[in-house]
């Protein structure tokens, strides 16, 4: 008895594997929507970390030499005066391009 049981296990699983994509394309359609690219910003790491900041309204923006971990994982610092004018130290992620820390510079 068990080993039937094993064998219509077998089948239902096999049946609702094989009918996932038919059923995925009914649901979502069967061509992937296209996203537009045209006028996308670069923000890559190769991109300007500073025009970044300056974009998301820093000033006087001035690099921190980053030590030991921060520097081989791609976290950049730099004091920078915030858009609520106080002057900060900003942790930046230069693979996402990204502000991932911003604290009272001292």
């Amino acid at each position: 008895m068990t080993r039937i049981k094993q064998i219509l296990l077998a089948g239902v699983a096999t049946t609702v594997l094989m009918a996932s994509p038919a059923l995925a394309a009914d649901m979502y359609g069967s061509e992937p929507a296209e996203l537009p690219i045209e006028g996308a910003v670069d923000l890559t790491p190769a991109g300007d970390p500073e025009a970044t900041l300056q974009a998301l309204g820093y000033s006087d923006i001035e690099p921190v030499e980053a030590e030991g971990d921060a520097a081989a994982e791609g976290t950049l610092y730099f004091n920078a005066t915030n858009i609520d004018g106080d002057r900060v130290m900003v942790e930046f992620d230069a693979h996402s391009a990204t502000v991932t820390g911003e604290q009272p510079a001292y």
